[in-house]
């Protein structure tokens, strides 16, 4: 299960990859303003993809046994952390730009959270070791799947 996991975000990675390479393309219709706003989305929606990868590759290393519960639980404080100061970052932004541009972080913010709430789940997981907590953990980490895809536009 975990196996086919890295390999369909090995996939999923590619095709975010392409998406972030894209919306990256200067534009010569942009002004200076927007071309900064482009760069603040596209390094957060970046961040927001790899933190949730980040979370899966740590469940995939704790169930294999090469991390310990002790690791998990730094690894995914940090994660929040990080998460922590970029929803703060994005919402002292969010009131200086275009309603579309809101709309954008929002829906980063609220996917943002989902990513937050998948890692506390680990935490959880990673303490109890309870069949559970594992099934609370997989239904959180496939809470946000459906919402970063729409986020970043992946089909």
């Amino acid at each position: 299960m975990y196996t086919k996991r890295i390999v369909d975000s090995q996939k999923k990675a590619v095709s975010a990859l392409a998406i972030f390479a894209w919306v990256c393309m200067p534009s010569p219709t942009l002004a200076a303003d927007d071309s900064q706003l482009q760069a603040i989305g596209s390094l957060a929606a970046a961040h927001v993809y790899t933190s949730y990868g980040y979370v899966g590759v740590t469940a995939d290393a704790f169930v294999a046994d090469s991390f310990t519960v002790e690791q998990v639980t730094d690894l995914m404080n940090e994660v929040t952390d990080m998460i922590d100061l970029n929803v703060e970052a994005l919402q002292k932004v969010r009131a200086s730009v275009s309603e579309d541009d809101q709309e954008f972080l929002d829906d980063l913010i609220r996917v943002y959270r989902l990513v937050k709430r998948e890692s506390q789940a680990l935490v959880i997981f990673s303490r109890s070791k309870h069949p559970e907590d594992a099934a609370a953990f997989e239904k959180s980490r496939k809470a946000v799947w459906p919402h970063l895809k729409n986020l970043l536009g992946i089909e």
